[in-house]
């Protein structure tokens, strides 16, 4: 199934991804005034869909759309796959387009968001029902309508239509006509509707999580360094556990036995720094207590080349240590 979505213009139609440098669509907007636009990037891989949103031309969130599921993705991970579907020449393809940041905002209403129990009273085989039940229930988001593998989006607000977005619909053809279209007989249409966003989210760039990879690896050599590599594995791994109880953005990276940090983790930037920030918060207050590590000389060597992005970011004000950095 190719997934098809509303669009304002095609900066890059659909084409092989083998032939595209995806990171570099990616940085246009830094490079180019006229790519400061919001809009959308659309990776296909087999039966799995990736979108990367941006505005401004740069990218803030990622997520996927597959057969089983959808949901956010991380961005790093989703330029891994994207890369090695390159290399492998295997037939993946990608797209560029512009949309409003409107559609921007329902779009990821429908992947950050479960879809409402009121999907479950929407029956695209009896159209004319479906607007009516969202009068009556006085609904408030956005319904999205797929027509095989097309998208379109449409929002509400208290039970009325207010605006919507459409998957190749010819502006000459009046709204209700094409809508009518949709509901053929025989059309696979599926109906379902989302909670609204107020405001588009930000995902970390994967810039900003490995800022944090590298926290975390230079953390756990400086005490490998203290207390030999295995107890400091341990504490680390004790740490992550504690930290994600209220912080669990920190479970989704791993290190390995031989101390290297991995994962992707889907999270704002804020949210990535306070969960970071307390893992190592954790692990240094039990290295202090059973093996009499400076928890600041720590954090002071293995941030100073990163000092400035971090302290912008408010990751030492999280810290219980005063530092001289």
């Amino acid at each position: 199934m190719i997934y098809r979505f509303p669009c304002d213009a095609a900066y890059l139609p659909r084409t092989k991804l083998s032939y595209v440098n995806l990171p570099g669509i990616l940085s246009d907007g830094k490079r180019d005034r006229q790519a400061r636009v919001p809009g959308f990037v659309a990776v296909q891989l087999g039966e799995r869909c990736f979108l990367i949103f941006l505005r401004d031309g740069e990218p803030f969130y990622a997520a996927r759309i597959t057969p089983q599921g959808r949901g956010p993705a991380a961005l790093s991970e989703v330029l891994r796959l994207a890369s090695t579907e390159s290399e492998r020449g295997e037939g993946g393809q990608i797209g560029y387009f512009g949309a409003p940041e409107a559609q921007l905002r329902a779009m990821l209403a429908t992947l950050v968001h479960d879809a409402l129990p009121l999907t479950a009273e929407l029956d695209p085989g009896r159209p004319e029902r479906l607007f009516p039940v969202l009068r009556e229930r006085g609904f408030s988001g956005v319904m999205e309508l797929n027509d095989g593998g097309k998208h379109h989006f449409l929002t509400f607000e208290a039970g009325a239509f207010r605006t919507g977005w459409f998957c190749d619909r010819d502006e000459s053809v009046p709204l209700p006509e094409f809508l009518r279209s949709l509901f053929v007989a025989g059309a696979v249409l599926q109906a379902a509707v989302y909670p609204a966003l107020d405001e588009l989210p930000v995902q970390a760039g994967p810039g900003f999580v490995d800022l944090y990879r590298r926290m975390i690896g230079g953390t756990l050599r400086e005490l490998a360094l203290a207390t030999g590599r295995e107890t400091a594995l341990e504490m680390m791994q004790r740490g992550q556990g504690l930290a994600a109880l209220e912080h669990p953005v920190v479970a989704s990276f791993d290190i390995t036995p031989e101390g290297r940090v991995a994962g992707d983790p889907v999270a704002s930037p804020d949210g990535l720094t306070e969960g970071v920030a307390r893992w190592i918060t954790e692990v240094l207050i039990a290295a202090a207590d059973h093996h009499g590590v400076d928890p600041g000389a720590v954090v002071e060597k293995v941030a100073r080349d990163s000092r400035f992005v971090l302290s912008e970011h408010g990751f030492f004000a999280r810290l219980p240590w005063a530092l001289a950095l």
